[in-house]
């Protein structure tokens, strides 16, 4: 992965998963900011453990073996949003997980077939 292929899966990530925060309702500045943040954090994190598994091979990389992964990183998401925004820890988690499958298929979509 070179770095302009990941500032572009960044890029789509922030403009998928803000998309997916203003369409739950969450249209406050305070919101919209505090969920770029977050992305921010867990994203590099993410591209990260693909960066290193390239060279030690940790998981198989492919559709399925993202799964966990997703699911791990949207939970820690719903933490960081749940402390950040003080909503309910359920409406938080709801959001992450939309936000999460959202970037993630749609991120598929447009990386493999577009």
């Amino acid at each position: 992965m070179t770095f302009a292929d990941y500032f572009w899966a960044l890029f789509l990530t922030l403009t998928i998963e803000l998309s997916v925060v203003y369409l739950f309702g969450y249209k406050t500045k305070k919101a919209l900011l505090v969920s770029a943040l977050v992305s921010l954090v867990t994203h590099p994190i993410f591209g990260y453990f693909l960066w290193i598994n390239i060279f030690y091979n940790f998981i198989s990389i492919n559709f399925f073996s993202l799964i966990p992964i997703e699911i791990l990183i949207a939970l820690v998401e719903s933490l960081l949003l749940y402390y950040a925004l003080d909503y309910k820890y359920s409406s938080m988690l709801k959001l992450s997980f939309a936000m999460n499958t959202a970037s993630f298929l749609l991120g598929t979509f447009i990386t493999h077939y577009l």
